[in-house]
């Protein structure tokens, strides 16, 4: 009789095992399929899909800030900010949603809190590139000059684009009175 139920307890642990591993790939196929519709302007499906895959893995913090930045980008503030807020949660070091929540402060006008968001995110990853270009922006907001240009060198540094280095040339030579 032991026997049986070791053996049933096995069974039952590997299709539990199963499942998991099931919801987690339904998961992240609807995160994709969201990420699709975000890029050919379809927010509101992008929306319903980055809902599902969170209803299936609610621990799924790229599902969280890939939902609360297409909150951002269709201008609903409160949904953008809780959902950025609990992909921090789900993942401290989840260096796109504080990038996400710091476009999100600095469009409400809040240059002192996308700092320290855009300082975090550059701190988890040193070389994405866009950080240092829009923590440049808020540094100009905030008037430090000197460090917006500070970041937009670095950022030409590690971009390899022409149109956004001679974007970055152009507002470092506004930014130094030029």
């Amino acid at each position: 009789m032991n026997m049986v139920r070791t053996i049933v307890g096995v069974l039952l642990g590997i299709s539990l095992l199963l499942f998991v591993a099931s919801c987690a790939a339904d998961a992240k196929e609807y995160e994709k399929q969201g990420r699709a519709h975000v890029d050919a302007g379809e927010y509101d499906q992008a929306i319903e899909a980055f809902a599902k895959a969170i209803e299936i893995d609610p621990a799924y913090a790229d599902a969280y800030n890939n939902l609360g930045n297409t909150f951002r980008k269709t201008g609903q503030s409160d949904q953008a900010m809780a959902n950025l807020n609990k992909a921090i949660e789900l993942d401290s070091r989840h260096y796109q949603a504080y990038k996400n929540r710091a476009k999100l402060f600095a469009e409400q006008g809040n240059y002192v809190q996308a700092k320290v968001d855009f300082d975090r995110s550059v701190e988890l990853q040193p070389d994405y590139a866009q950080n240092y270009y829009d923590r440049a922006l808020v540094f100009e907001s905030l008037g430090d000059h000197p460090a917006a240009v500070a970041d937009l060198q670095q950022f030409l540094l590690l971009i390899d684009d022409p149109d956004w280095t001679a974007r970055a040339e152009q507002k470092m030579m506004e930014l130094q009175g030029r």
